[in-house]
């Protein structure tokens, strides 16, 4: 300590001057690197870990909502999905189904015969062919009851042939479909 206080004595004013600015530059320079530089990069890394978990939290927000809306889109089409049984259970009740509607409707059924079933993306399909012969009036209340049923048929098909001299009695062939949601 000695030697630094002769040392420091010795100095002109001038070259106190310059010691305390190199000195002064020196403890800047050192926070500088060791305490302000790392506080900053701390803050830097905490900044892009908040942007990222927002980032995050906007996708997940955007799933949960295509979730919400999924979810009320099938609640619309549950009642739909039922346990089923065997194909030729479902079969039977499809038959029993249009037959049901086809008496309600004051339509004469010729012929039904179902088609093998088949499973789609959504569920599966049982298909019948029903051959009708009826008045344009009674066929669309057909098509309509059908349409409007507890269960989701469609009428994939109509083929319609003129009977006899009277233009609104026809002879229809159908092709209904039940889809069974799975």
């Amino acid at each position: 300590m000695e030697k630094f206080k002769q040392f420091f004595s010795k100095l002109s004013k001038r070259e106190r001057k310059i010691l305390y600015a190199s000195v002064i530059i020196i403890v800047l320079g050192s926070m500088d690197r060791l305490v302000y530089q790392p506080i900053l990069s701390l803050f830097n890394e905490v900044e892009q870990e908040i942007l990222s978990q927002e980032n995050q939290l906007r996708k997940n927000m955007r799933f949960l909502a295509a979730r919400e809306a999924i979810s009320n889109r099938y609640s619309v089409y549950a009642a739909y999905a039922v346990t089923t049984g065997s194909d030729e259970e479902e079969v039977a009740g499809l038959l029993n189904e249009v037959e049901g509607v086809a008496r309600k409707s004051g339509l004469a059924l010729l012929n039904m015969k179902p088609k093998p079933a088949f499973t789609t993306e959504f569920g599966k399909q049982y298909p019948v062919e029903v051959e009708v012969e009826t008045q344009m009036k009674e066929l669309i209340k057909f098509i309509h009851a059908l349409q409007s049923s507890k269960y989701i048929l469609r009428v994939q098909k109509l083929r319609l042939v003129p009977k006899g001299k009277s233009k609104a009695e026809v002879k229809g062939y159908l092709l209904i479909n039940r889809t069974v949601i799975r």
